[in-house]
């Protein structure tokens, strides 16, 4: 059975082979790190809530970190053309319409609501991202009213029998675009409709904003949310470069997820205390990290390679060698993948929205390593060689693709080093400079943490 709205919410044998396909995709694009799944309901009516902060990535998110189908609703004007909308369909996402969208327009929200119920009643999970719309800002905007709407739509259509769970999702990007980077999924406790039902029985527009409020609530504690607007940079910038402390002084023996998010919930609250008890002093400290933030950007570094005196010679020369001896394999990972990596950078250089650029990559992703893979495997059968040879080569150029990437990226740090430690001998006046600067942040922090 081929997807369609009319059966959106009925099992399809086309996407539930593709699906394995598409997860892989999504977990290779971003490294994916899932927490608290078991704060899921196996067997209740759901509806995930996740933050908006990465366009479609959002909705895949969610697509590869949970067990069933579950059906999404998206902004309207993506769905605007008719490619688009055959792949967003197939991938079980349903328009939701605005006034933006044309007044005319709203009127197709009834038929969607409708149908949302039957997706409910089949237990495949709904996904609606309360924000509405998506922003890179690392922050909770305020929830439209399509949530509360849609779950009391429900349950009346049900004689409130349903017991609807909302569980709130916490989707947290190190960054929004660049391949490998790592994703932070994390499931919070369910809020039961249930506990609402009698407020909107009295009064349904108390009763929708009461739960609107609540599943804001509970979503912030899921998530890195940056309340203060104006040091906003400055909280989005302590949080990497404090980082390592807070995560040694939380008494953590490992330093990746979730002691990452704890740790930066924790240095994003005691700079919230900060900022409401020494104004003065705050803004001290953002001047200080606007000028860290400007060099590290003219010196082209990242925070971590600040966060070190001076880095071991040795250290450089013993990776330097590996990186050498591991050249043969970085050439052939790259020659034999650099189509199908680079084509989607180059179909998104003209997007404007940063927020889509990862989306579209990925689905170009998906399309573009099938097709050229297929090629390769068509190509294969006209060269005498063995088959097993042939298709240890096949699987193996995947791996040796992403090994390349891998390798271009540690070079790319390994030269970050060496410009570091050059600049450092001859006594660069920006790096000397960027270095009290980063001092200056981590003594600050150690006080407002103490």
């Amino acid at each position: 059975m081929a997807v369609n709205r009319e059966n959106i919410e009925k099992k399809s044998l086309f996407y539930s082979i593709l699906r394995p396909y598409v997860d892989l995709v999504t977990k290779t694009y971003f490294r994916t790190k899932v927490h608290n799944i078991k704060n899921v309901p196996k067997d209740d009516i759901i509806i995930y809530a996740p933050n908006h902060q990465n366009a479609l990535m959002d909705a895949l998110a969610i697509l590869a970190t949970v067990h069933t189908e579950p059906v999404f609703l998206a902004r309207a004007d993506i769905f605007k053309k008719k490619a688009i909308e055959k792949i967003l369909t197939f991938l079980r996402i349903l328009p939701i319409y605005r006034i933006r969208d044309g007044k005319e327009s709203l009127g197709n929200n009834d038929a969607i609501f409708r149908k949302t119920i039957d997706v409910l009643k089949n237990k495949n999970g709904l996904v609606i991202l309360p924000e509405g719309n998506h922003a890179g800002i690392r922050r909770l905007r305020t929830l439209k009213k399509g949530i509360s709407r849609i779950v009391f739509e429900a349950e009346e259509a049900n004689d409130f029998k349903l017991d609807i769970k909302i569980v709130p999702v916490g989707l947290d990007w190190t960054n929004y675009i660049n391949f490998r980077s790592r994703l932070f999924v994390n499931f919070g406790e369910p809020i039961s409709i249930s506990e609402y039902y009698e407020e909107y029985k009295k009064n349904p527009p108390r009763g929708m904003n009461l739960l609107r409020e609540r599943v804001a609530k509970e979503l912030k504690k899921y998530m890195i949310h940056i309340e203060n607007d104006e040091h906003y940079d400055m909280f989005d910038q302590i949080r990497y470069i404090y980082l390592p402390k807070m995560i040694k002084k939380m008494g953590f023996k490992r330093s990746k997820q979730p002691n990452q998010f704890y740790a930066q919930k924790e240095i994003i609250n005691k700079l919230d205390q900060f900022v409401k008890e020494k104004p003065e002093e705050a803004k001290e400290l953002s001047k200080k990290t606007t000028r860290y933030a400007e060099l590290i950007k003219k010196l082209n570094f990242r925070h971590w390679v600040a966060q070190k005196p001076i880095y071991s010679s040795l250290g450089i020369l013993f990776q330097s060698l590996i990186m050498i001896l591991s050249l043969p394999l970085y050439l052939v990972g790259g020659i034999v993948n650099y189509l199908p990596y680079k084509v989607p950078v180059w179909v998104t250089k003209k997007i404007k929205d940063p927020q889509f650029v990862s989306s579209v990559r990925n689905v170009a992703a998906l399309i573009i390593f099938f097709i050229y893979y297929l090629i390769l495997i068509v190509v294969s059968l006209f060269i005498n060689q063995p088959w097993w040879s042939k298709l240890t080569a096949i699987v193996s150029l995947p791996f040796a693709g992403l090994f390349a990437f891998h390798y271009y990226i540690e070079a790319k740090k390994l030269w970050a080093k060496i410009r570091y430690n050059f600049m450092s001998w001859f006594k660069n006046k920006d790096l000397k400079e960027l270095k009290q600067i980063y001092n200056d942040i981590i003594h600050k922090m150690d006080e407002i943490t103490t």
